[in-house]
């Protein structure tokens, strides 16, 4: 720790005619309260806070030669959440392990220090046509549907590839080819897990249009498939072969004067090597349609907007895993599909989370780690200005799941209705104060079939964080 601390400071206080470094980063602190996570009469609840902070160092080598890092401080310790940005939180003490090595968290004076993670490390070389990257770097698609870099105030994953790609530029178009790879057991080639990835994008900001392509495709080798511990429904858990997948993401934006509107769709075909308690082998063939409208606020002090979708869900029936997990950064409302709720997983979406079994990880002991998966969602909102630095915005989030993901006999799929309403506070440049409230009134989907019949009783939660950027 004092090693890497000592090298920061160092880094900090090079002179050097032909190096600089510029820093950027940024620091968050949040608090959650949600009592009702079961939405029972004998509620399991969330009370936490987090704290982080990380800082972005770009050594500019020479012209247009960058280096950038990351390092993310008071990162979580969880092994579920450690390669996330959520951050720890407040009370990690002394005696974690529960084996008292540290001390013992009711005598304790302090708490136990936290190291620091280099998430990122990648050369950025800027040229007149195009520019090159290579390394750990960070990558975004569109509205963050499916790549997401989580450069949001209070965004809590992030997305990252070991990469080689250069970006080609001509006009307001664009073209990167990627070669990347998310996995390698050691020096040679027999064991691996590498995408392809082509990206074409269109940027023309005199008129507000953009659109693009993503086209990603995955491959693994047999050695390096380790999809059983995914959690696909269904599988037996012995492999058949590699894993094959193919993602394509299509976006569109265009902006006017006085309306703004954004789509995406993402479409997820292949084959995960596994073998389905049938015999077969399980497919991939899953989508999602995600849509943005905004009607901008510009002289007056009332924004209008709305957001809709349309995420497959997986049917059971089938050796074909059909659901789909939007980004978990991609939020539409403050306890569905943000927060795991009621007493089962009625969305099918086990194949994002780390396993609970090994994790410890439960509905009631986890963080903002659910996703928006097998459900068609609308949520209208507005926005009102009181004035520079004061805003106060609602969101009503109307919700039904696609597919009974878990045969429950009798399945309803109403979701319910949501209603968030948030105070969000600037009182300078790149701070923030948000304070929210969110009211779920549960439809019969959560009681999870007439056989369960679980309860679906009213639920509530609050969050307040800040967050600086610099």
């Amino acid at each position: 720790m004092k090693k890497i601390f000592s090298l920061i400071i160092i880094l900090c206080s090079v002179q050097s005619y032909a190096m600089s470094i510029d820093w950027s980063g940024g620091y968050r602190i949040e608090y959650v309260s949600i009592p009702n996570t079961t939405l029972a009469d004998s509620p399991g609840s969330k009370d936490y806070g987090l704290n982080y902070l990380y800082l972005q160092p770009k050594i500019i080598g020479s012209d247009g030669i960058n280096i950038v890092s990351r390092f993310d401080i008071f990162g979580s310790d969880l092994p579920a959440y450690k390669n996330s940005q959520l951050g720890s939180f407040w009370g990690g003490g002394l005696n974690r392990d529960k084996t008292g090595k540290n001390g013992s968290n009711v005598t304790s004076q302090n708490a136990d220090s936290l190291g620091v993670r280099t998430s990122q490390l990648y050369l950025n070389v800027n040229q007149e046509y195009g520019s090159l990257v290579a390394g750990r770097a960070p990558i975004e698609f569109g509205m963050g549907i499916t790549h997401n870099a989580g450069r949001g105030e209070f965004d809590h994953w992030i997305d990252t590839r070991d990469m080689v790609g250069y970006r080609f530029i001509v006009d307001n178009v664009s073209f990167m080819p990627i070669l990347a790879k998310s996995f390698q057991t050691d020096f040679g080639l027999a064991s691996t897990v590498s995408d392809q990835i082509l990206v074409l994008e269109y940027d023309n900001k005199d008129i507000g249009a953009k659109a693009g392509v993503f086209h990603q495709t995955r491959r693994s080798s047999d050695t390096s498939n380790d999809g059983n511990f995914a959690g696909f429904p269904g599988s037996t858990g012995v492999l058949m072969g590699g894993f094959k997948s193919q993602t394509i993401n299509v976006f569109l934006e265009r902006k006017y004067t006085s309306f703004e509107f954004r789509l995406e769709g993402s479409f997820l075909t292949g084959e995960t090597g596994l073998q389905h308690t049938n015999g077969e082998e399980i497919k991939l063939n899953a989508y999602a349609v995600a849509a943005e409208m905004l009607l901008p606020a510009n002289e007056s002090k009332w924004e209008f907007g709305t957001r809709f979708g349309v995420v497959s869900g997986d049917d059971p029936k089938t050796s074909t895993y059909e659901g789909y997990q939007i980004d978990r950064n991609y939020d539409i409302a403050m306890l569905m599909f943000n927060h795991r709720l009621g007493r089962v997983d009625i969305f099918g979406n086990g194949p994002i989370h780390a396993s609970d079994a090994a994790s410890g990880l439960t509905i009631s002991n986890s963080a903002d780690d659910e996703a928006i998966g097998n459900t068609f969602y609308l949520a209208p909102s507005f926005k009102y200005s009181w004035n520079e630095k004061l805003d106060w915005k609602n969101t009503l989030v109307y919700a039904q799941v696609m597919t009974n993901a878990n045969n429950f006999v009798d399945f309803k799929k109403d979701l319910g209705l949501e209603l968030d309403t948030q105070l969000i506070y600037r009182p300078r440049e790149r701070v923030t104060w948000s304070t929210g409230i969110g009211f779920l009134f549960p439809g019969n989907a959560w009681k999870a079939g007439s056989t369960n019949d679980f309860d679906n009783k009213m639920s509530y939660g609050l969050s307040t964080k800040a967050a600086i950027t610099f």
